[in-house]
Order: C-alpha cells, then sequence, then structure tokens
C-alpha cells in the first residue's frame, strides 16, 4: 500500500469474544478515508478470492515462527509460561503445542476465504480514527 505508512492487521481469540484488528497509518497527503476504502476493497477481495499457495505459505511461516518465539522465553507477557498456562486453561493439556500448530498447518486457502466471509462481514464492525491534536483530517 503506497498511500500508507504502516498496515497492521491480527486476530485475538478471548475466551468470551474475539476480534480481528486492523490499523492503518496514512502517509501525509492521504486520508483515513482513502485508506478505509483500500483495505474494504482488501477484505471484500479476499471474501470472494481464495488467497495463493504462497501467500497462505507466507502466513503459515510467520504463524510457526511466532509460535517458537513464544516458546524460547521463559517468562514475560507471551512467554512459555503464559503459553503452558493458556494450553492448560483451555485444552487441560499443557503440552498442547503441537496440536495447536498442526491447526494452523492444515488450512488451507479455501479455509481462509471462508473465515473472512463469516467473520468479517463489514456491517458489524467498529472503526475509530485518530487524527493528531492540532490537525484536522483532509
Amino acid at each position: 500500500m503506497q498511500n500508507a505508512l504502516s498496515v497492521q492487521a491480527a486476530q485475538n481469540s478471548g475466551g468470551l469474544a474475539s476480534y480481528f484488528l486492523v490499523e492503518v497509518t496514512p502517509r501525509p497527503g492521504h486520508t483515513p478515508d482513502e485508506l478505509q476504502k483500500v483495505v474494504d476493497e482488501e477484505i471484500a477481495r479476499l471474501q470472494q478470492e481464495e488467497p495463493t499457495g504462497h501467500e497462505l505459505d507466507r502466513s503459515l511461516n510467520q504463524i510457526e515462527s511466532s509460535f517458537y518465539n513464544r516458546m524460547e522465553r521463559v517468562g514475560g507477557f507471551g512467554g512459555k509460561a503464559d503459553q503452558l498456562n493458556a494450553y492448560y486453561t483451555e485444552t487441560g493439556d499443557p503440552d498442547w503445542f503441537n496440536e495447536d500448530l498442526a491447526r494452523y498447518r492444515a488450512l488451507s486457502p479455501s479455509d481462509v476465504r471462508a473465515a473472512a466471509e463469516r467473520f468479517l462481514p463489514r456491517d458489524r464492525r467498529v472503526e475509530v480514527t485518530v487524527v493528531p491534536d492540532g490537525q484536522q483530517e483532509r
């Protein structure tokens, strides 16, 4: 995205609720409305078309790397202790690492498209625009 300084997307699962977050910072001269249009188009495209095998592989590599990274840290937020505790709390098995990773490895491009269609409807979201103090949204 050439009109954005940064783009981040993340999904967070919780016991009672989950969310998918898209955060976009515009480059000078571009507006939040302009970037929202691009994000909406990309989500709509993902709801209609499957990602390529390369796109899915790249995402799975990042997920797998994140899994191993979490298990290398002993403490702190998101370290091994937190991960083992989360597995024990959710599954009753603190050694559920391989099963958890296998869930991601089993995904297909059609699974990603179906999830985008099901969980990212345009009429079920919260939008927040933050403009630095003293600046007007253009």
